[in-house]
């Protein structure tokens, strides 16, 4: 009989099991989405006038979206998971991404430019004020959280940019699970029933 569970003196560890998913770049283009869904056609008219850059590129854009660190997220932690009959993938890792959202300043918006600036970032602040965590097309949860960073830092981080200080909306992701690659498989303890009785049993 079966009983169904890992025989730890046989296991093996292995790296791979598949192309692993890419959880930070889809956490990326779900953020996306939900800014193009939320400022498209209002104050943004084309949907690919936002876009996953960063702040020095020279790229015709309004609306960037950069990921400038990743950190260890300690407060989530997950278990094991199966991956076939006989294997288990290790946990994944729980990070949180911090994200820059700003304006192109060197686009022609139009008009009074300052004004409008000014309005697609209360836009931004609205959207993500309302919706505080979104499911990624594979399924995972993604909690925002708005970031409250120091002028220093700020300064420090445009300074590496080689970009004034400007304003903008500094937002985390979290948590989000990177898969592990590596597989642990194992054999089933297997359970038999012999036949044998005790001494002094009669047989029926």
């Amino acid at each position: 009989m079966d009983s169904g569970e890992p025989d730890k003196g046989d296991m093996s560890i292995t790296a791979g099991g598949g192309r692993p998913e890419e959880e930070i770049l889809l956490t990326g283009k779900c953020l996306l989405e939900l800014i193009r869904e939320k400022l498209c056609p209002e104050y943004v008219r084309d949907r690919d006038s936002i876009l996953l850059t960063a702040p020095w590129e020279e790229a015709d854009y309004r609306v960037g979206i950069y990921l400038y660190d990743i950190q260890d997220y300690s407060l989530a932690a997950a278990a094991a998971a199966l991956a076939g009959e006989n294997a288990l993938r290790f946990p994944p890792k729980a990070v949180e991404l911090s994200y820059l959202l700003f304006c192109n300043e060197r686009h022609r918006f139009g008009g009074l430019q300052r004004e409008r600036l000014q309005g697609i970032l209360n836009e931004i602040v609205r959207t993500l004020h309302d919706n505080p965590s979104l499911v990624r097309e594979d399924g995972e949860k993604v909690g925002f959280s708005f970031l409250r960073e120091s002028v220093e830092f700020k300064l420090r981080l445009w300074g590496s940019f080689n970009q004034p200080l400007q304003p903008a909306v500094y937002l985390r992701a979290a948590p989000v699970f990177v898969a592990s690659s590596r597989i642990r498989s194992f054999n089933r303890v297997r359970e038999r029933d012999y036949g044998l009785k005790k001494r002094g049993e009669e047989s029926d």
